[in-house]
């Protein structure tokens, strides 16, 4: 997984400021970045968001902004879970 460029992070924070918790539709998040992105850059990075995790589908057109601390907790048990049993193989 690569690291996420800057204007992913600002779609990302944008999106949580606005919606935190809640639920919105594809709509509403092109609304709200239309001012600083150009509808090609909003659909890769928001598809792109939800590929790694940061945004999660709740329905076919509903979707959810995780908060980093959430997505870190989640990445991370999967990263040391795997260290682990690669750590046990190893020895």
């Amino acid at each position: 997984m690569r690291w996420l460029k800057k204007r992913e992070i600002v779609i990302y924070y944008l999106l949580y400021k606005k919606f935190k918790d809640n639920k919105f539709n594809i709509g509403e998040a092109f609304d709200l970045l239309l001012p600083y992105f150009s509808k090609k850059v909003i659909k890769n990075s928001f598809s792109y968001l939800v590929k790694t995790g940061l945004i999660i589908k709740v329905s076919e057109m509903e979707y959810r902004v995780i908060s980093f601390d959430e997505y870190f907790n989640e990445i991370s048990l999967k990263y040391l879970k795997r260290r682990s049993t690669l750590r046990r193989r190893t020895q």
